[in-house]
């Protein structure tokens, strides 16, 4: 009996921690020559199940979205009962002359350096190597937040450090440290990509927020070119 308590408190735990929405991630993928990256999320809104999509197209020089190279389809009454991956899928649709214009046609998503499982334990300093070009990658990420509940908000950026095969270091700042996020409450980093040339690093950050309905996941991305 004690044992059916504690797993039915395990599960309530399980559920309060995520009682807002949880979004799947889709790598679109680069274009040829690696400047670019395009990622989306779509999901479906905890209690109203209402189906939402987003696209984002990525600068990778720059770190920064390529002006009007963002999309959504908002959670409404519309999308009510809907499947997230299929107002995905009709999001995609009406952009692509624009993703054929950015050169990203879905069939170069790069290659994974690095994959984490949803359920292991966030690691402070990520160690991998890419075993096509010999580098050996440290990651290590820096987090501070601020307020709790629907006040809280945070910043967050990442440091690299490169070695390369005849043992030269490269550092590298990831992100920007004094930006804070509104209601954002912590982060992840989910996985590295790298488009076929290998110059073109992509992490995957997986982004706690917290609104009225709970906490919710939503992605991001930090890109580097080296």
């Amino acid at each position: 009996m004690r044992k059916a308590v504690c797993i039915a408190l395990f599960i309530v735990a399980a559920i309060s921690m995520y009682a807002g929405d949880i979004a799947n991630f889709v790598n679109i993928g680069f274009s040829s020559d690696g400047s670019r990256f395009v990622f989306g999320q779509h999901g479906s809104t905890d209690g109203e199940y209402r189906a939402y999509a987003d696209i984002y197209c990525v600068d990778v020089p720059t770190n920064r979205f390529i002006p009007g190279g963002t999309f959504s389809t908002a959670p409404s009454a519309s999308t009510a009962g809907e499947d997230g991956s299929t107002v995905f899928s009709a999001l995609r649709g009406s952009i692509e002359t624009y993703l054929k214009k950015l050169d990203v046609d879905g069939k170069s998503p790069g290659r994974a350096l690095y994959v984490q499982a949803r359920d292991e334990k966030r690691p402070d300093k990520l160690e991998f190597r890419d075993f096509e070009t010999g580098r050996t990658f440290t990651v290590s990420m820096h987090s501070f937040a601020e307020g709790s509940g629907e006040s809280v908000r945070s910043s967050f950026y990442l440091v690299l450090e490169l070695v390369y095969p005849d043992g030269k270091t490269d550092h590298h700042t990831i992100g920007l440290p004094g930006y804070k996020r509104s209601g954002i409450k912590d982060y992840r980093i989910r996985r590295v990509v790298t488009d076929e040339s290998g110059t073109s690093l992509v992490f995957v950050i997986e982004k706690i927020l917290v609104d009225t309905r709970g906490e919710s996941v939503r992605f991001m991305v930090e890109t580097l070119k080296l």
